[in-house]
């Protein structure tokens, strides 16, 4: 064997065991990063089906329209209930940053009242309109507001999945602790526990129907569970439309403020 040939089949063994360690030494940021810059589209629009259980008496069903458009640094959401009666218009809009040291801002429309509220500091962890959600859990949060570690790899639904685990920085978070299971296919979010400051199981968050819609992984339904006060809140995607043209006043407060959302 020539020294050439010598070479090139070091150089193929090289870049195979090289490749081999770092896909399998991703850091539990490494991975949660991957899921924070995960393609969503430049601009979404679709349906929202909110069904909020308790196991007393009948469920209820909120109709939302949903919209979504990126601006580069900042990703601006607006979410519109069109259902039923009692929460029909209000709006809700946020506004997400790149930078890690901005957090989102975020307004609440109210019709009954005819005015905006921006929701800030404590009232981000506030039951986001009634559901199992919080107005944080909604949108994105920073990376640098946790540390993360990668636990070890799991399957989820039978799809193989890395555990993360994060905490919070900040004491006064109202999680002590997440664990996150995220895709190694798509780096979607598959499923979150989270514990409370007593490190008792408080949420669990699961995520199905994920496919590639437009060539962009999305997760049709998610299931948030509050296991200590027993209530639940399905959130079911359809009319998926990615990549449309949507107007920037759309996610503009001015918009809120006006009130005209149906």
């Amino acid at each position: 064997m020539n020294k050439s040939n010598r070479f090139t089949i070091f150089f193929i063994l090289f870049f195979l065991l090289a490749s081999g360690v770092f896909a399998q030494d991703l850091s539990g940021y490494d991975i949660m990063r991957l899921a924070d810059e995960r393609y969503t589209g430049d601009t979404a629009q679709y349906k929202l089906t909110m069904t909020l259980s308790s196991g007393r008496g009948a469920p209820r069903i909120r109709e939302v329209s949903y919209y979504f458009k990126g601006y580069g640094d900042t990703d601006k959401i607006l979410m519109v209930f069109q259902s039923p009666r009692d929460v029909a218009g209000t709006g809700y809009l946020s506004f997400s940053y790149d930078d890690e040291s901005k957090d989102d801002d975020m307004w609440l429309y109210l019709p009954a009242m005819r005015r905006v509220r921006r929701i800030t500091g404590s009232g981000k962890n506030d039951s986001f309109m009634g559901t199992d959600f919080t107005y944080e859990d909604m949108g994105s949060r920073s990376l640098s507001r946790d540390t993360f570690a990668f636990r070890r790899e799991e399957s989820i639904d039978g799809e193989a999945c890395r555990m993360v685990e994060a905490k919070p920085k900040d004491r006064s978070d109202p999680y002590g602790r997440r664990v996150i299971w995220v895709r190694k296919d798509s780096n979607i979010i598959a499923a979150v526990d989270y514990y409370d400051r007593q490190d008792k199981l408080l949420k669990t968050l699961r995520v199905s129907g994920i496919q590639k819609i437009d060539d962009i992984w999305t997760a049709l339904k998610m299931e948030m569970s509050n296991v200590q006060n027993k209530h639940s809140t399905r959130i079911e995607m359809s009319e998926i439309q990615f990549n449309i043209p949507l107007d920037d006043t759309l996610f503009a407060v001015t918009t809120l403020e006006r009130g005209n959302l149906r």
